[in-house]
């Protein structure tokens, strides 16, 4: 009798300790469960805030924009009034998205008793004003800054900023100052891929037809523009066989030259040499405009140096300014 009541004593003890571990298991495998499943950004039941992914195209549009706000109050406080070169400004900050406020006028900004006590003195109203040589330098700063963001933003917004930047580079030389000239492109150093291949294969037939087109021209010229012509013939015949170059070490063969070019009109003077070659240059910058936004990295940032080139060359040769080289759509 005392054996069965032990016996039975036990055997409950025995599954009292067995329900008590299945449950502390239990409660153990929940709080396990609970915990895997919690995010592991969670700190104290708050979620911990993740950081906002920065869209690059938007922090350089920025960078930018803010740039090109203070170059445009400089032109609003020159010393010498640009309003074509700021028409050109202003539109480069609507195309990236930047709100560019108007020009104020004379009689808005300047009140009356500034305004005669500027004539009395024989000072400017308003403080110190911008000289040509500041806005120059603040367009040349315009130049390096979207030189450094294209390389990178996406391919479309890169082209529309190495555009800008040519056209910066233009209204920089326009007020004096002088900014550097692109050389023939290194072959070591530019390993195209497919479509960046495919670009130089463009490039390098717009430089082919524009060695023609210079070598015909320059016929026409004497003196200081015939020394000019000379020099930008051999640049681009440099040019030419650095691209060459790039596109044999890449294991395709270069697109042959034409053995003649079709000119757009008769160049028969100086007048129309002078013309030709504008417009080759011109034409040449929308083909590198087109290259940038095909390749990445050293290839871009060449393609946006030879685009600028290729503006400051046209420009020279007396083709019209244009806030945008390069995009003809614009």
């Amino acid at each position: 009798m005392l054996y069965a009541v032990t016996s039975l004593l036990m055997a409950a003890s025995l599954r009292r300790r067995s329900l008590l571990s299945a449950g502390l298991f239990a409660a153990l495998t929940t709080l396990t469960a609970c915990g895997s499943s919690a995010s592991p950004t969670t700190h104290a039941g708050r979620a911990r805030p993740r950081p906002t992914p920065v869209d690059p195209d938007t922090a350089a549009r920025q960078r930018v924009g803010a740039a090109i706000t203070t170059l445009l109050a400089g032109y609003d406080n020159a010393a010498h009034p640009h309003a074509e070169l700021r028409r050109g400004l202003a539109a480069q900050a609507t195309a990236l998205g930047v709100t560019a406020s108007a020009p104020p006028s004379a009689a808005a900004s300047t009140p009356a008793s500034a305004s005669a006590s500027a004539s009395a003195s024989g000072s400017p109203a308003g403080g110190v004003l911008a000289s040509d040589a500041s806005l120059a330098s603040g367009e040349t700063a315009l130049v390096t800054l979207c030189s450094t963001e294209l390389l990178v933003t996406s391919p479309a917004l890169a082209r529309l900023l190495a555009s800008t930047a040519a056209g910066a580079a233009q209204r920089g030389s326009q007020l004096g100052g002088h900014l550097p000239q692109a050389g023939a492109a290194s072959p070591g150093r530019l390993r195209p891929s497919a479509a960046e291949l495919d670009a130089w294969q463009a490039s390098l037939a717009a430089e082919e037809a524009t060695v023609y087109g210079y070598g015909v021209l320059g016929a026409q010229l004497s003196g200081g523009p015939r020394s000019q012509a000379t020099s930008d013939y051999q640049l681009h015949r440099e040019r030419r066989d650095a691209l060459d170059a790039v596109i044999t070490s890449a294991g395709a063969a270069p697109h042959a030259a034409a053995a003649a070019y079709a000119l757009p009109f008769q160049v028969t003077d100086a007048s129309s040499a002078r013309r030709l070659a504008a417009l080759l240059e011109n034409r040449l910058a929308a083909v590198y405009a087109n290259a940038v936004q095909a390749g990445t990295d050293d290839f871009r940032a060449d393609a946006a140096t030879q685009l600028r080139a290729a503006a400051l060359r046209a420009l020279s040769w007396g083709a019209a300014p244009t806030p945008f080289p390069g995009l003809p759509e614009r």
